[in-house]
């Protein structure tokens, strides 16, 4: 169990000046957060990864798993490991979830990896392998001889990221339901899932936006009492023009939105719709322009429309030309500026600046990570009267030591707390931060806390600091 001192054991976790030998006491503790912050550092000793891998505690192995910023190799360890949930994770787990955007193609795992968990003897795991985007073409295509019918129909429904080669072996698999699941994949692919509406029955919002609709279900879908299947069915790109021109003017704004933001609609067409987004609502970007990504005039169209929801989605496409990221990153709209940040491979500096100071959320630390966020001239905010800028004093290297320890007595807990992290700080100010609650956690993970203060912390004891002169 986790005690009030484990906050500085955390930290201490995460502290990349820790030496091997005391990672590996930390591993050893009965204490999940502890766990969970050595298994998501992004460097580890090679003897802390073994102990790691070979741990008897399947959450250690669990948690490990789902490091990305390890490499590929050091998580492919766990491809051999013997508990098939893990192995299953470890699968299930490769997705570059608010990370870095790149253009360079990335294998969370390593081909030698996914060649062994595609021949894994758990058919639990070779569907994994089977859904999962990174997994290698010729991979997928040796799960072609699966001798799993239910391995070859998770590779049919993964049919978008398929060669024809694959492709063309589904078709013509021995097994019936594996050729149905391909055929319906193929059908939807060409022509769009058709669906129907028996009485009493039900259809999804999804079907409603994405399927081919009969005239009759489009039509009762389009006048449905329910308004998120009105809204639904607006989106639908096979939509009839009168139905739509009966969409938007419906009653509902929602509904209408999804009608502004069609394809295929004239500029003059989406402003002559009395549409409007909601603020306080999350945004989606629109699947239609999210598959059109590679066309560059239809992404110009989109990047210079009037319609923020255009723009919105086009700002997460990564092969947007110089002059459509540099005006998205001047956009008004909040969400359009976000969405570059967090999707584009080379955002602007400045825009990952604005958006830091704009954004408190998940994707922050990613932007802060990001090799073109601007550190150089950052010591400038360190007389702001505002406490998000003056947290980032730290990111420039060229920032005096004296200035982050007049910064590390701010009244703002989270500037102490990033002038704690902080190796310029003194050692005595250091010891003052560690033995203070809102900055202990912190202050453990600054790699220049000295190593017999480490070894306090572990022991459950730390001396107290000798009071700073007035």
């Amino acid at each position: 169990m986790c005690h009030d001192r484990d906050v500085r054991l955390i930290g201490l976790a995460r502290d990349r000046g820790a030496p091997a030998e005391l990672l590996l006491r930390l591993l050893a503790m009965d204490c999940e957060e502890i766990w969970f912050a050595l298994c998501g550092r992004a460097q580890l000793p090679d003897m802390v990864t073994d102990a790691i891998v070979a741990h008897p505690i399947r959450t250690i192995r669990w948690a490990f798993s789902k490091n990305l910023r390890i490499g590929p190799e050091k998580r492919s360890r766990l491809a051999d490991d013997p508990d098939p949930r893990i192995r299953a994770a470890l699968v299930e787990h490769c997705v570059y979830r608010y990370h870095v955007a790149t253009l360079t193609p990335r294998t969370p795992l390593t081909v030698e990896a996914y060649e062994r968990l595609a021949a894994d003897p758990e058919v639990v795991v070779r569907e994994e392998v089977a859904l999962q985007h990174y997994t290698p073409d010729h991979v997928r295509a040796l799960l072609t001889a699966d001798p799993s019918p239910a391995v070859r129909v998770c590779l049919a429904e993964s049919w978008w990221l398929l060669t024809d080669e694959v492709k063309d072996a589904l078709l013509n698999d021995p097994d019936t339901a594996v050729r149905r699941a391909a055929e319906k994949e193929r059908d939807e692919e060409h022509n769009g899932k058709v669906v129907s509406l028996r009485p009493g029955s039900e259809i999804s919002a999804h079907d409603a936006e994405r399927a081919a609709l009969p005239r009759p279900l489009a039509k009762r879908l389009a006048r449905h009492a329910d308004s998120r299947l009105r809204a639904a069915v607006a989106a639908n790109p096979r939509l009839p023009a009168d139905l739509i021109a009966e969409l938007a003017v419906d009653p509902d704004a929602e509904v209408r939105l999804a009608v502004s933001a069609r394809p295929g609609l004239t500029e003059e067409q989406r402003a002559a719709i009395d549409y409007r987004l909601d603020p306080d609502k999350m945004f989606r970007p629109l699947i239609w322009v999210r598959e059109l990504c590679d066309d560059q005039r239809a992404m110009r169209e989109c990047a210079e429309s009037a319609h923020p929801s255009l723009r919105r989605s086009a700002a997460c496409c990564p092969h947007l030309p110089p002059d459509l990221v540099e005006r998205l990153a001047a956009d008004e709209d909040f969400v359009v500026r976000l969405f570059l940040a967090e999707n584009h491979p080379e955002p602007p500096g400045a825009l990952l600046l604005r958006t830091v100071l704009e954004f408190e959320g998940y994707t922050q630390g990613m932007m802060l990570d990001n090799p073109n966020f601007p550190r150089e001239g950052l010591r400038r905010f360190a007389d702001s009267p505002h406490p998000d800028e003056r947290r980032l004093v730290p990111l420039d290297l060229g920032t005096p030591a004296e200035e982050i320890e007049r910064l590390s007595h701010d009244n703002d807990r989270r500037v102490r707390q990033a002038m704690a992290r902080d190796p310029r700080l003194s050692t005595g100010r250091l010891l003052e931060l560690l033995a203070e609650k809102e900055t202990a956690e912190a202050a453990a993970g600054n790699p220049a806390l000295p190593i017999t203060v480490m070894k306090q912390i572990l022991n459950g004891f730390v001396e107290e600091p000798e009071p700073s002169p007035a």
